[in-house]
């Protein structure tokens, strides 16, 4: 069965991004899709234009926008995509990227971005907010405490992204939006349904949160009667990187790869088997293929096609015109890097 893993990272230009092909290899993946965070690392478009050029058919991805080149969100939307981008990345919902930039997706500063988005139907994925428990002392997992991603009285509270997404909804009621990590709604199952029904446009993907698979995990038949009767609205994707700090594992049969879950995703998929990862159990809901299929791959691919192809002179002079706004050695060396594999 064909399988697109619509959402992956990447940034290990020394390896020439080798660890997740190896990944994407080793679980059948056909095609895969690379987000970038290019709100807090100016390479990260570039990093996702390389990595199509050297893989052509095979890697989509999706820019995102930066806050220091000065130019409009609409003007950088319309820039990616006439370079050969498939589609937007926002992690600007994200608590911590929040802090940084205070700007709500509802702010008008993307209005226009939007509406372009819109009209041209260029899928924006978007992640908003985090699990519920991350504003709770008493409830946030040690591993988040120490990312710094407890968010205390000061922060932007939980319901407040929910607020604002859906005045950005009433907005754009046409825009292709793919909420990531089930919009962290895996423990409001009545919300999540009347967000898809009253939302015909938006998409909600897999990726995980661990917390997200043991909440399905709490009542296995009711999720695959879900996942069955909103099959064509929901996208697989992993969160997996090529970092190659830690080396791949994988549980004794090979099936469960614990960088992204990404094998326990499929397994969740697939099975209804318990899945043992990190200390955790994971019990499957076993869907009957069709509603694999789309889930694995037809709902992306009917959304964004085929790859997009990178106009290469034109990046070629966006990584130039980026040189002028890196502020360490090392991301220059890293940009010099960039340019000598463009050719």
């Amino acid at each position: 069965m064909r399988i697109i893993d619509a959402h992956t990272h990447i940034g290990n230009f020394k390896d020439d991004f080798q660890p997740i092909f190896t990944l994407a290899k080793r679980l059948n993946y056909e095609k895969f899709a690379v987000m970038s965070t290019q709100c807090g690392n100016l390479l990260q478009n570039l990093a996702g234009a390389l990595c199509k050029i050297k893989h052509p058919g095979v890697v989509y991805a999706f820019g995102g926008l930066d806050y220091q080149t000065g130019r409009s969100m609409r003007e950088q939307a319309e820039h990616l995509k006439a370079l050969g981008y498939d589609g937007m990345k926002m992690l600007e919902g994200k608590p911590t990227t929040r802090r940084k930039l205070n700007l709500g997706v509802n702010d008008p500063i993307y209005t226009d971005y939007f509406k372009f988005c819109e009209e041209t139907r260029f899928p924006v994925l978007l992640h908003i907010a985090d699990p519920p428990e991350f504003w709770d002392k008493e409830k946030v997992p040690p591993w988040a405490l120490e990312r710094d991603w407890y968010y205390n009285e000061t922060e932007v509270p939980y319901d407040k992204y929910y607020e604002e997404v859906a005045e950005t909804l009433d907005r754009h009621p046409r825009l292709t939006a793919i909420f990531a990590h089930f919009y962290f709604m895996s423990d409001k199952p009545e919300k999540a349904q009347r967000f898809l029904d009253e939302h015909p446009n938006v998409f909600i993907d897999v990726t995980a949160g661990i917390e997200m698979y043991e909440n399905f995990s709490l009542d296995p038949n009711f999720w695959r009667a879900f996942f069955i009767k909103n099959r064509d609205r929901i996208i697989f994707g992993t969160d997996s990187t090529d970092s190659a700090e830690v080396p791949a594992e994988a549980d004794p049969d090979g099936k469960v790869d614990l960088r992204g879950y990404a094998g326990m995703e499929i397994e969740f998929l697939s099975s209804d088997k318990t899945i043992a990862i990190y200390g955790k159990k994971i019990r499957g809901i076993g869907l009957p293929e069709d509603t694999r299929r789309r889930i694995l791959s037809d709902n992306f691919y009917n959304l964004v096609g085929e790859p997009k192809k990178i106009d290469v002179a034109a990046v070629k002079k966006e990584a130039e015109f980026i040189r002028g706004f890196l502020k360490n050695d090392e991301d220059k060396k890293t940009l010099d890097y960039i340019a000598a594999e463009l050719g």
